[in-house]
């Protein structure tokens, strides 16, 4: 699956996985539509020698089937999560025109946590990973994901990575003796940073 063109990949970015929600997520609503399409042949002859009533049941069954089916795959398909080696991309189909994407990069996150909850989870390996990146009040949350220690552990050494390179500077680049500063020329100094970090965002995006 590739990236919608206004989230293309940058300089330099690889994907590592493409992970969607767990098969039984859209299960209930997929067997409910295969169901009605089954009824609807099963019943097709007294259906269809009971005219025109019957011939508007036997459509409205399999329509219905039909619609139910391909909107369980649809939106199956649709909500993915992409993880490259600089950030990680949620993309949650919540409506048939509405669609959310959430993103968070490796060097920014402070915290991943892990949660498996209840029977049907435990017993399908099903669970929920929550991303708190830096300054954001929200979490980003990663519902009935498929083998949720695996994902967890890929992103906690993705992240690993992002933050030791942020802490090495690039070769040729020497190290700020910070202590040499002042406490005004450090704010200083820190604002001017900000304001680099900010602009390079606004790029990106």
């Amino acid at each position: 699956m590739h990236l919608p063109q206004r989230l293309a990949l940058r300089d330099g970015e690889v994907v590592r996985a493409t992970i969607r929600r767990s098969k039984l997520v859209p299960a209930p609503t997929a067997l409910i539509g295969g169901s009605l399409i089954v009824l609807a042949f099963f019943l097709i002859v007294p259906l269809l020698s009971s005219r025109p009533f019957g011939l508007i049941g036997f459509v409205l069954l399999l329509a219905t089937g039909v619609v139910l089916f391909i909107r369980a795959w649809w939106f199956w398909y649709r909500t993915v999560l992409m993880v490259t080696d600089l950030r990680v991309i949620d993309l949650d189909q919540v409506g048939v025109f509405h669609r959310v994407i959430a993103e968070a990069r490796f060097d920014r996150i402070d915290d991943l946590a892990l949660e498996i909850k209840g029977i049907i989870a435990t017993i399908f390996r099903l669970g929920t990973i929550q991303i708190q990146t830096a300054g954001a009040s929200a979490l980003i949350e990663l519902r009935n994901l498929p083998h949720p220690e695996h994902v967890h552990e890929m992103l906690s050494a993705l992240q690993h990575d992002a933050q030791h390179r942020a802490t090495v500077p690039p070769p040729g680049v020497a190290v700020l003796d910070l202590s040499a500063y002042t406490t005004i020329e450090l704010v200083r100094l820190r604002e001017r940073i900000d304001l680099a970090l900010r602009a390079r965002e606004g790029g990106d995006v």
